[in-house]
């Protein structure tokens, strides 16, 4: 992927991964050394995360359109090569905490996938994608878990707990 067109986002919007739909892998080696070495790049290229963990949910159903998706991301990861974590000195350490979620989004189980984000001043220090462990039967029960999950980050991780 070397010569690769690069593209400006590591997902497309419209994409609905499923494991009932495209060709199944014969082979999945590639693809589970490949994820995990996204994994990896997660750590400091947050705009990958969401992406990759909508992939890390087929490791044992894989399809030829899961590849598809995870080429996508190597796509973007081309193209942003200059991007990553960035760290500000800055004078005021305000504490700043955002959550997000797509309510029922995943057509196999209907969960939904919550994130955060936790800033120290113009610092991110914490944050999270995942989805979570239960169905919802509504939105305002799935965006109270999300927020649960921030005010958990908060308060039981010690270093955030001593600057709060």
């Amino acid at each position: 992927m070397t010569d690769c067109k690069t593209v400006f986002t590591p997902m497309s919007p419209s994409t609905r991964l499923t494991k009932f739909v495209g060709t199944p892998m014969d082979d999945p080696t590639l693809y589970w050394s490949t994820i995990g070495a996204l994994q990896y790049a997660t750590l400091t290229r947050l705009d990958i995360q969401f992406a990759i963990n909508k992939v890390c949910h087929f490791m044992h159903s894989l399809t030829t359109d899961h590849w598809l998706v995870v080429k996508r991301i190597l796509r973007y990861l081309k193209g942003t090569m200059s991007h990553g974590l960035l760290f500000h000195r800055h004078t005021t350490l305000s504490l700043s905490a955002f959550s997000n979620l797509d309510w029922a989004n995943y057509p196999d189980d209907h969960k939904s996938t919550g994130g955060f984000a936790i800033s120290l001043g113009w610092n991110l220090i914490s944050w999270s994608s995942q989805k979570q462990a239960t169905v919802a039967r509504s939105s305002t029960k799935t965006e109270y878990r999300a927020i649960a999950n921030v005010v958990a980050e908060l308060t039981l991780d010690p270093i955030l707990a001593q600057r709060a």
